[in-house]
């Protein structure tokens, strides 16, 4: 009579192995991790910067107002994706993780994955990032597998001294205290520089960035003009951030609003109740009236450059295509400038 073998019931370690790693120190090393990638992208790229991550989530980029500028286009940011992912496979631990006392290993011998098996298992991490059930799946899996784990045939352990790559293994010392301690120290000094570039210490914004002059053309209402108006599509804003010691400046390139300008030649008049006036009339022939009241009081002799007179770039949207836009400056109830611009002169001027 044959006697089939009998396998083990968990094939993953011997009894002396380093237990699983409970699911929070995971978390841990995983926040560890994404603050270096995401600090250091602050530091090379700005804002507007998408950080990599070896953890990769659907998660939503910059704000709305700053243009996106994706990693891989600095060989910075590629090199340091690299060099992380090197150490994870080559050690089982990035940074993060050797800080949270975590590393990643092969289920077969318990042995670090080596760069190509790393690199799967942060692909395959995708497949975690639906609805987190992946990323959650340690919790209850025996072997406190996520998909990307099961995927790349990993399995994380709690232990700061994992046992050498086999490229490694002929030229490693064996660990001791110090060695231990320096490499600890290093890798909590990069935690640190990651979190403390991931959180903004101070963030001032500027208004528009940016303007360009659309075409007003007197429309021959007025007859006797006292007043000139210079009409610009403006946008963008300027924020300045502190982290740490360093300081970055990003621009958005966001449609802020419509300007009007007036330059009136005075003449003794108050200017008290004086307003500016602008009719949007849409495409399908409905208007839309926008009313400001001139923030200036007095009188004045000579050549007066009042305040501006702003129209949201929202405004303009929702008028569709095909609008036309008269504005006036009214003194006293008197129309005393008028000029008309319509749609195709805004949808011309771009970002000057």
């Amino acid at each position: 009579m044959t006697v089939a073998p009998v396998l083990p019931a968990d094939p993953v370690a011997p009894a002396d192995a380093p237990p699983l790693a409970p699911w929070s120190r995971r978390v841990v090393a995983a926040l560890l991790d994404g603050s270096i990638l995401g600090g250091a992208t602050w530091v090379v790229l700005g804002a507007g910067g998408l950080a990599p991550d070896l953890t990769p989530t659907f998660t939503q980029g910059p704000p709305g107002d700053v243009d996106a500028v994706a990693w891989f286009t600095s060989p910075w940011l590629v090199a340091l994706l690299l060099g992380m992912l090197a150490l994870q496979g080559w050690t089982g631990a990035t940074p993060g993780k050797r800080v949270a006392g975590v590393a990643v290993v092969r289920v077969s011998d318990g042995l670090p994955a080596g760069v190509l098996v790393s690199g799967v298992r942060v692909v395959a991490h995708v497949l975690d990032a639906f609805l987190m059930i992946g990323y959650l799946r340690p919790l209850w899996h025996e072997r406190r597998q996520t998909f990307a784990d099961s995927i790349a045939g990993t399995v994380v352990i709690q232990t700061r001294e994992p046992p050498a790559h086999p490229w490694f293994a002929p030229v490693r010392h064996a660990p001791s205290a110090l060695g231990s301690t320096t490499v600890s120290a290093l890798a909590l000094a990069a935690c640190a520089l990651g979190v403390g570039f991931s959180i903004t210490s101070t963030s001032t914004s500027t208004g528009s960035s940016w303007e360009s002059t659309v075409p007003c053309v007197a429309d021959g209402t007025v007859a006797t003009r006292s007043a000139v108006a210079v009409v610009s599509r403006t946008g963008g804003s300027t924020t300045r951030e502190h982290r740490l010691w360093i300081s970055r400046t990003t621009d958005s390139d966001e449609e802020s609003a419509l300007a009007v300008r007036w330059t009136w030649t005075a003449t003794d008049r108050d200017l008290v109740g004086a307003f500016y006036e602008t009719d949007i009339r849409r495409a399908d022939g409905s208007t839309m009236e926008v009313s400001q009241e001139l923030p200036s009081t007095g009188s004045a002799s000579e050549v007066l450059g009042v305040a501006p007179a702003t129209i949201e770039a929202d405004d303009l949207q929702n008028a569709g295509s095909g609008w036309t836009a008269q504005t006036r400056l009214v003194v006293g109830g008197e129309v005393v400038g008028s000029c008309t611009f319509d749609s195709a002169d805004w949808d011309a001027m771009r970002r000057g």
